[in-house]
């Protein structure tokens, strides 16, 4: 049977300065060893991340030594590199056997000629950081944005480097384990092909084999069982291929549509005496995801359906778990996408300057039910396209595709994040450019995303999706909203378009769009201000955690245009939440509206996690605390939901700019209108309502809805309810009624679903805005905490997101909109004292 030695002590040492020495074990990184050796501080408290930068600067060497018995005569030795972080040399007993420049790329060293009773392996670590600034100065200046400038010469994930959310750590060291192994046969790969009949009812699948080195004498078994555990015999074996025909089959869905069962593959490889010499298990699911890109009156839809149900795809980016990777550990994993699943996200976007991920995301994405659009590692970058650069590129994303293309969580791959951007905005490339031209022009990497990690998916995955870059498609594959995904930046930055707008810049899919937000509070007590004393939002400390360019401009545009603003600390992180969840809130529920007409696939907010304690687009912070935005989320994604919303007859500061920018389908629409001073006009308060149900199951719900018109000072109905049955549609969204609101005062529209059994399902509240004119005295809320974490909330007066703040206590629901007239239950899931919390306008 072969061995897998795992090689994990080791010492490590500066190249040139013997007191920065310590021991470690694999994997890990040089930051993460000078941590624990206490030869410098934490890099995520206070501002010690800039006392930090000379790490990158320097050279640093691992060593271990470990024993071995002599080679047997058919016995293969190798030593096995997962990955190592980036420019690697590696020894042993003196002798060179590896060099290494690509973190995404894992080495198989054959060293039978090597190996002694004790051997010394030693791996020299270059510095990633001089070395892109080196090629920076030999090759040029390329066009980036975010992070060092030399960033895109070097095969490394690229937010080490810096982005606008993350601290500059370019870290370098043996980030992936480390090993041994001896064998005399060993599976080398397993490729998995299924295909699924038109009407689901019939799967053909293949397994295909490969053994290292192929001896004729020995010879391979597979085996394939069903979720429950029953072999499954095939129909057809021959060498390393075995094929089966599964009549109506167990089908894998996102958790939102079904269950999640997995095929058990097994491979073993015998001698001709029957021994065991290697074997290999994985797991698949049998599911078919389609990409759907219809034409519509304008543009086409861009909509995913998994096994024929048409399915609006609601979740968010995902960047790198951790500055420092060898962190992340499979509980850590698991614990961020069971937060995806309860939060009703069946999609998560892996970011294209990160890294691959993981193998243990992809188990937790095949087990928990959600589906993964991965990007190749390309971002916000004019990347090379010389020979060598493209070599290095085609391993890397070979190895990627054969390690991830199994999983049926995995729905997508992208060329790249951001790059056509670049390639149009700062490059002024010329999209109709013949072909011929493309590897001299200053987009060279075109063929890299058209034509060679295509041409790569189709011949190791030949059933997979591939989508050449986000955002891509359209008149100029980058702002155009009528075809393929958008990145929706102009409301939180760009033009600055009021969050409430955000259903009126509707794109075929949404595959960004965000809103700054601070982190909790604890999290802000434990990680930014270090021994500072000063203990102000807008303090350097403070500051050093926001990576944001113009932060301030952007966040406090936005905050200052709907709520009252406080720079007290806990006040100014409710508003800077509250601002956040006001504003996807808008985005989730009005995108997923248009589902109807399929005019949006789906919406993918950015970000949902932080790679250290910061300020940023994340719905959950760095210590997997949500935010309030989180619980918005969660609500427009209920599988059957309600949705109210109102539209201001006459608009007293209209922008022209704006206005253009919602009637047209690029950004471009709006460019050459200057905004000036707008009319003084002073319309009446008059406006209209709309409500609709939003059903994503593939049955009509029959349900009782009901309106309500509370006055926001009064607390009382001020109309008559409106009570009707809804016949709400399958996989798709019914519009139920509409009218003029009652603008006499200030006024909540309430929209309630009821199920067959009189129990509220889902509610929606509509405000005035912007929610600054109003105030909130004596709102008479009542929160009644039952048995050890029930708690039942009440108010005589309608209430603005109510957000309990008790920290580490897993919410079934939080920051609320409370109106008279209703009991909540909310279920504090480890809440052990009293709950704590804040909603806007408290206290005035």
């Amino acid at each position: 049977m072969a061995s897998k030695q795992a090689l994990t002590s080791w010492s490590w040492r500066d190249s040139v300065d013997p007191d920065l020495a310590g021991s470690t074990e694999i994997p890990t990184n040089i930051h993460l060893d000078l941590l624990a050796a206490k030869a410098i501080p934490d890099p995520f408290v206070g501002r010690n991340e800039a006392d930090t930068q000379w790490i990158h600067s320097k050279m640093w060497v691992y060593t271990t030594t470990f024993e071995a018995s002599a080679v047997g005569q058919d016995e293969r030795v190798d030593l096995v590199f997962d990955g190592l972080d980036t420019f690697a040399t590696v020894k042993l007993n003196g002798e060179e056997i590896l060099k290494s420049d690509n973190m995404f790329i894992a080495h198989r060293v054959d060293v039978r000629k090597h190996i002694r009773p004790t051997n010394e392996l030693e791996i020299v670590f270059g510095s990633a950081y001089n070395i892109s600034e080196e090629l920076r100065a030999q090759k040029g200046d390329r066009l980036c944005w975010n992070g060092h400038y030399g960033r895109v010469y070097v095969r490394k994930a690229q937010y080490h480097f810096g982005w606008d959310w993350g601290p500059s750590f370019v870290t370098c060291g043996p980030w992936k384990p480390i090993r041994l192994e001896r064998y005399i046969s060993r599976v080398e790969e397993i490729k998995v092909d299924i295909d699924l009949s038109a009407g689901l009812t019939e799967a053909a699948v293949t397994i295909d084999a490969t053994v290292e080195p192929s001896i004729p004498s020995h010879y391979l078994e597979i085996e394939l069982a069903e979720p429950a555990g029953r072999v499954i015999p095939p129909q057809k074996t021959q060498g390393g291929s075995s094929s089966y025909r599964i009549e109506n089959p167990e089908l894998w869905y996102p958790h939102s549509h079904g269950k999640q069962p997995l095929y058990q593959i097994q491979v073993t490889v015998r001698s001709d005496k029957g021994e065991i010499l290697d074997s290999k298990t994985q797991t698949v699911g049998i599911r078919q995801v389609e990409l759907i890109q219809s034409p519509l009156k304008e543009g086409s839809s861009f909509y995913f359906a998994c096994n024929g149900i048409p399915i609006f795809m609601g979740g968010s980016n995902w960047i790198p778990g951790d500055s420092f990777l060898p962190r992340m550990t499979p509980d850590r994993y698991k614990r961020w996408i069971e937060l995806a699943v309860r939060g009703n996200q069946n999609m998560i976007r892996i970011w294209g300057g990160g890294i691959y991920e993981d193998d243990s995301f992809f188990d937790e994405c095949d087990r928990q039910g959600v589906l993964v659009w991965q990007d190749f590692c390309f971002a916000c970058g004019q990347y090379p396209s010389d020979e060598e650069f493209i070599n290095s590129v085609r391993e890397e994303a070979t190895q990627a595709i054969k390690r991830l293309r199994s999983h049926p969580s995995l729905a997508i791959w992208a060329g790249n994040n951001e790059d056509y951007q670049v390639a149009n905005e700062g490059l002024n490339h010329d999209m109709t450019m013949p072909e011929e031209k493309w590897a001299e022009s200053t987009f060279g990497a075109r063929l890299t995303y058209e034509r060679i990690l295509p041409d790569l998916v189709k011949e190791h995955s030949p059933r997979a999706l591939y989508w050449p870059g986000s955002p891509f498609g359209g008149v100029d594959n980058n702002t155009d909203r009528t075809a393929g995904d958008a990145h929706i930046w102009n409301v939180s930055s760009g033009m600055l378009l009021p969050y409430q707008r955000y259903p009126d810049v509707t794109a075929r899919f949404v595959s960004e769009f965000g809103m700054l937000s601070c982190p909790s509070v604890t999290t802000i007590k434990e990680s930014f201000f270090g021994d500072s004393d000063d203990l102000s939002p807008q303090s350097k400390a403070f500051e050093s955690h926001i990576k944001a360019n113009s932060y301030e401009k952007r966040m406090f545009t936005c905050m200052g245009e709907n709520l009252r603003m406080s720079f007290e600390l806990e006040a100014y992180v409710y508003l800077s939440q509250l601002t956040q969840s006001e504003a996807m809130y808008y985005a989730f529920r009005g995108w997923r509206r248009q589902f109807q007409g399929r005019e949006c696939g789906g919406a993918l907010v950015w970000q949902m996690n932080d790679t250290w304690p910061a300020v940023s687009w994340a719905i959950v912070d760095y210590f997997e605390r949500p935010k309030m935005a989180y619980y918005a989320i969660a609500r427009a994604m209920r599988p059957v939901t309600t949705g109210v919303s109102r539209k201001m007859k006459i608009n007293p500061k209209p922008n022209a700019q704006h206005e253009a920018l919602c009637n047209g389908k690029t950004s471009r629409d709006s460019a050459g209108i200057v905004t000036h001073s707008t009319p003084h006009i002073y319309p009446p308060r008059e406006s209209t309502y709309s409500v609709w149900v939003a059903n994503s199951t593939t049955e009509t719900q029959t349900l009782k809805l009901r309106i309500r018109f509370v006055g926001i000072k009064t607390g009382l109905e001020v109309r008559s309810p409106i009570e009707k049955t809804v016949e709400a549609g399958p996989t798709g969204t019914t519009e139920v009624t509409s009218g003029e609101t009652p603008d006499e005062e200030l006024t909540v529209v309430i929209s309630e679903i009821f199920g067959s059994e009189g129990k509220l399902l889902s509610h929606d509240v509509d405000w005035p805005q912007p929610l600054k004119h109003l105030t909130f005295p004596d709102r008479q809320l009542v929160v009644e905490v039952r048995g050890q974490e029930e708690l039942v909330i009440s108010a005589s007066k309608p209430v603005k997101g109510l957000f309990f703040t008790n920290d580490g206590v897993q919410w079934s629901d939080n920051c609320v909109d409370v109106v008279p007239g209703q009991e909540l239950t909310i279920i504090g899931k480890g809440l052990k004292e009293k709950p704590t919390w804040w909603y806007y306008g408290m206290g005035n």
